[in-house]
């Protein structure tokens, strides 16, 4: 699949550059995000300071997802980001450029996680994970939480996207800086007349549009945040980025993320489990 998405990509890329895209290359494939955030601009600095890089590994930090902090000791991120054991991964809050860690960053070690047990290890439904840090963030102006939704809670109209990533589809170098990108959310009903038949899209997704060609969210940094943005209140987390179509940039399809909401009533349970636990 990877090397299948790549190949594709590149050769998008070509096109892209000549102007000569043709139909034949268009085959619309379901895929995790790439890490990219397509024709989105530079965000303000610490403009969400609830997202953070996720590593595979707390000792040496190499970003391979997003995620949220939800409060001074939960994150939440996309299932398919935990690959194994989340214990002993790595998160550092605070960030701006991708590799500036400096003394406005916190760096802390993930000691529990839980990957959702209905989620199936491919692109579809119960895309969450919710991940416990050894030691509570230290709230300031550089890190803070987002809020979450109400449990089923339905959202509509303008959300954000952040992440760090490359703002042209057909560059594979991720961006050095936090990039955002402004979507409009499409109902279920909406966003499943326009993905194809066989999409493996649930009630518990929820989808974003840019509503404009080439001005893609779906390549944003997996488990990172779609949020609603209110003034003199934090940001609500409403979506986890978790899938989209390639090439999405070029084919002008949703992105699709799960939605938040949906998932309350099992954050909470797994909070208490780890509660009850230690």
């Amino acid at each position: 699949m990877k090397v299948l998405a790549f190949t594709l990509l590149a050769l998008l890329a070509v096109s892209a550059q000549a102007g000569k895209l043709t139909d034949n290359l268009i085959k619309l494939i379901p895929s995790f995000p790439t890490g990219f955030v397509i024709n989105g601009t530079e965000a303000e600095p610490h403009a969400a300071p609830y997202i953070i890089s996720l590593s595979s590994k707390f000792e040496k930090h190499a970003h391979i997802c997003g995620g949220t902090i939800v409060n001074k000791e939960w994150i939440v991120t996309a299932a398919h980001c935990i690959v194994s054991d989340p214990v002993g991964m790595g998160v550092i809050a605070g960030l701006h450029k991708r590799a500036e860690v400096d003394e406005r960053t916190q760096h802390r070690q993930i000691d529990f996680g839980r990957v959702h047990e209905q989620y199936s290890g491919g692109v579809g439904p119960f895309d969450i994970a919710v991940l416990h840090v050894s030691e509570p963030f230290e709230f300031n102006e550089w890190v803070s939480p987002a809020a979450l939704p109400s449990r089923e809670e339905i959202h509509e109209g303008e959300t954000h996207l952040y992440g760090w990533g490359q703002p042209k589809s057909y560059i594979f170098t991720a961006a050095k800086t936090l990039m955002t990108l402004t979507t409009q959310i499409l109902n279920y009903e909406e966003c499943k007349a326009v993905l194809p038949e066989d999409a493996p899209l649930a009630p518990s997704n929820v989808c974003s549009d840019s509503l404009q060609q080439s001005k893609s969210a779906c390549n944003g940094d997996s488990g990172g945040p779609l949020v609603v943005e209110h003034k003199d209140a934090p940001s609500e987390l409403i979506g986890i980025v978790s899938w989209g179509y390639i090439p999405c940039g070029l084919a002008n399809q949703p992105s699709i993320y799960t939605r938040v909401s949906a998932y309350i009533d099992w954050i909470v349970k797994i909070q208490n489990a780890y509660y009850v636990l230690n």
